[in-house]
């Protein structure tokens, strides 16, 4: 206990001799509750010249407040790019629902998405229901998809330079990278699952969705195709004629959505600084952040290499990595 007869008194705060800060440092992060409730606390009881920046230096220098702390706040939104044709980019993503296997593509234009049963989830059988598809809609310049072992086999990388297409993968651990892919599962799945309840086919449901007009404009069909499909909803003859898409159109409603989709995405959105090759920083490795150092800059927007002290090297966003104060 800090004995008060080494601390002179000044009216309700007492200032502290230089023997004794070191001890009351400490005693003031003993619950570890961050930099600035322990300034807080610290300037309620004690004072000495420079001691909020020596509960800087103590809070940064916790090692377990270093690796227990909050992940990093969402960086404001990066747009992609709007397409210019159907199935120009796409993306793809693999899932499992009611004891099957499943390969998704969604076509980043048109949000017209396809998805296939796999009897086995090996690089080959994606590959081949791909071909399937893309053999439907041409071949895409760019497939987008996460670091599963079908997507970042030397099997499908040959795949791609055959076929002539980049492939790029999300970052790891940050599966929103491929959001549009994931976004469109969770519809996969639950159009299935409520087909499987109503006991209704559920590639009706599916022709239904390809039939849904997206945001009050054209249905992914129309945008596809320039036409409506038939399906068991009574239509005249001119719903299912052809007819020109305007390009200009299609492109102002997308610009609009997408800019509507940003401004609300960045309200609660703080940019991060960006890292530096040879830069100590913490990785975010499940719930806790342990150190590294930056080795590369990433190709993709935001993306770093951090190799660790055991020597693994990880691929991340730059949101999920701390500089070292």
């Amino acid at each position: 206990m800090v004995k008060l007869t080494r601390i002179i008194q000044e009216g309700r705060i007492y200032r502290c001799s230089t023997t004794l800060r070191k001890s009351i440092l400490a005693q003031i992060h003993e619950g570890h509750l961050g930099m600035e409730r322990s300034k807080l606390r610290a300037r309620k009881l004690v004072f000495w010249p420079g001691m909020s920046k020596q509960i800087e230096d103590v809070v940064s220098n916790c090692t377990t407040c270093q690796q227990l702390r909050l992940s990093n706040p969402k960086e404001p939104m990066i747009p992609h790019e709007i397409r210019q044709y159907p199935w120009q980019i796409v993306a793809s993503d693999l899932f499992e629902w009611n004891g099957s296997s499943y390969v998704l593509v969604v076509d980043y234009y048109r949000r017209y998405w396809e998805i296939a049963v796999l009897h086995s989830t090996t690089s080959t059988a994606v590959i081949n229901k791909l071909r399937e598809i893309f053999a439907r809609h041409g071949i895409p310049e760019t497939v987008k998809s996460d670091n599963g072992p079908q997507y970042s086999s030397a099997v499908f990388d040959t795949f791609a330079a055959n076929w002539k297409f980049s492939h790029v993968t999300s970052s790891p651990k940050y599966p929103q990278s491929n959001g549009l892919a994931e976004k469109t599962v969770q519809t996969a799945k639950r159009m299935l699952e409520k087909a499987k309840r109503d006991r209704r086919d559920p590639y009706l449901a599916l022709l239904e969705q390809r039939n849904t007009p997206v945001a009050s404009y054209k249905s992914p069909a129309q945008l596809s195709m320039g036409r409506c499909l038939r399906s068991l909803l009574p239509c005249t003859t001119n719903h299912l004629i052809p007819q020109t898409v305007c390009y200009h159109e299609t492109q102002s409603m997308f610009q609009k959505k997408q800019a509507e989709q940003k401004s609300n995405y960045d309200k609660s959105a703080v940019p991060l600084q960006p890292l530096k090759t040879g830069e100590a920083v913490r990785v975010k490795q499940e719930c806790e952040w342990r150190p590294g150092k930056v080795i590369e800059i990433a190709d993709t927007p935001r993306s770093y290499l951090v190799e660790t002290p055991e020597g693994a090297v990880y691929r991340r966003l730059r949101f999920a990595y701390r500089r070292v104060a």
